[in-house]
């Protein structure tokens, strides 16, 4: 039975640790496990990406449709001043216009504000700082205890998985509160004709009051 790529992956790190630790281990075509992984962790950390940016222009779109409408709608009512219909027109747009410039500036601030990025890898040279600082000191201190560590290199590219998977969490955590921004936006643009309504209603109740 062909097991899943992860079992192979796993089960070749355990042949690994059973070995002299002299890499992580060759897989058929000269890759090895390390390679398998980093890979896959590309992939994933691009497609986090690639939904953070679709997001990102949704979610200005989804701003300029609501400037846009906000602006026309008031332009609009503005202008049917002094028309005979001027009291139903302003009722009804002006809160429209009020609620999408509001409903605007939350996308604004929830949604389309820049922030902090982190990149899916660290830079070239607090890589290189680490192989060579920290990474050789612990292998220095595991070698003097009679152990046989793991090339600088391998230890590298394990901590720098560890690294990338954290900021992979950053990203669907990210992406997953600006998905759920989103959709709550679209239910309250849906809602627009609400407010049309209630200022009509409210023009109606002030006549008959009167």
């Amino acid at each position: 039975m062909q097991l899943p790529a992860w079992c192979e992956v796993r089960e070749l790190q355990m042949k690994d640790e059973k070995k002299p630790p002299q890499g992580a281990g060759v897989v058929q075509g000269g890759m090895d496990s390390l390679d398998y992984i980093e890979a896959q962790a590309g992939k994933n950390a691009a497609f986090r990406l690639e939904t953070m940016e679709l997001l990102n222009k949704r979610g200005h779109a989804m701003l300029a449709l609501l400037l846009g409408g906000a602006g026309a709608a008031g332009a609009y009512a503005l202008g049917r001043l002094g028309q005979p219909d001027a009291l139903w027109s302003f009722s009804a747009l002006v809160p429209v216009a009020l609620w999408w410039f509001g409903l605007a500036a939350w996308v604004a601030v929830k949604i389309c504000r820049t922030q902090e990025l982190y990149p899916p890898t660290n830079e070239p040279q607090k890589l290189l700082e680490y192989m060579e600082g920290p990474l050789e000191v612990y292998r220095a201190e595991l070698t003097a205890e009679g152990r046989q560590p793991e090339s600088a290199l391998v230890m590298l590219r394990r901590s720098e998985l560890l690294s990338r998977q954290s900021r992979i969490d950053g990203y669907v955590k990210n992406n997953m509160t600006v998905a759920a921004r989103l959709d709550r936006a679209y239910l309250c643009a849906a809602a627009t004709p609400v407010w049309a309504l209630v200022g009509i209603l409210v023009v109606v109740v002030v006549k008959r009051c009167a």
